[in-house]
C-alpha cells in the first residue's frame, strides 16, 4: 500500500495530493480546501487547535500526529501522519508535507512512529 503524500499551504490548504492522499477527501474538489474541508476527520473541531497548523508555522522539525479520517468504504480509520515543515520560503506556497499511513495493523505505537518519522526525514532528504 502506498503511503499518502499532500502538500499543504500554511493555513492547511491542499496544493498537492498524489493518487493514495486523493483516496481518502471526499468527492470533489480538494484543492485549495483546508485538510478538515475536504477531509471527513473525527476532530470536526480541530481547525481551533490543530498541531499540524502550529507545526506548518513555527516548527523547523519534523513532527508526529495522527489523525481519524472516515472513509466511505471503510469506515474510520486511523493514520500517523509525519508533517515536514518546508519553511516560508518557497515560491509554490507550498510550506509542509503531510506523509499519511494507516494504522491498521500496527504492532506497536513506538515503532510505528519511529518509522514513520524515518520514512518522512527519507522523504525530506529527497524533497529538499
Amino acid at each position: 500500500e502506498r503511503d499518502a503524500c499532500a502538500v499543504v499551504s500554511e493555513r492547511m490548504e491542499f496544493v498537492y495530493l498524489n493518487a493514495a492522499a486523493r483516496g481518502l477527501v471526499r468527492r470533489g474538489e480538494w484543492f485549495g480546501k483546508r485538510c478538515f474541508e475536504a477531509l471527513a476527520i473525527a476532530d470536526a473541531t480541530c481547525a481551533f487547535g490543530c498541531p499540524k497548523i502550529q507545526a506548518v508555522n513555527e516548527s523547523s522539525d519534523l513532527v508526529y500526529c495522527e489523525e481519524t479520517v472516515f472513509l466511505e468504504d471503510e469506515g474510520w480509520r486511523v493514520f500517523g501522519v509525519g508533517l515536514i515543515p518546508l519553511g516560508a520560503a518557497h515560491d509554490d506556497h507550498g510550506r509542509a508535507i503531510l506523509l499519511l499511513r494507516s494504522k491498521e495493523g500496527c504492532l506497536g505505537q513506538s515503532a510505528f512512529q519511529s518509522q514513520l518519522l524515518t520514512d518522512a526525514r527519507s522523504l525530506a532528504r529527497r524533497v529538499l
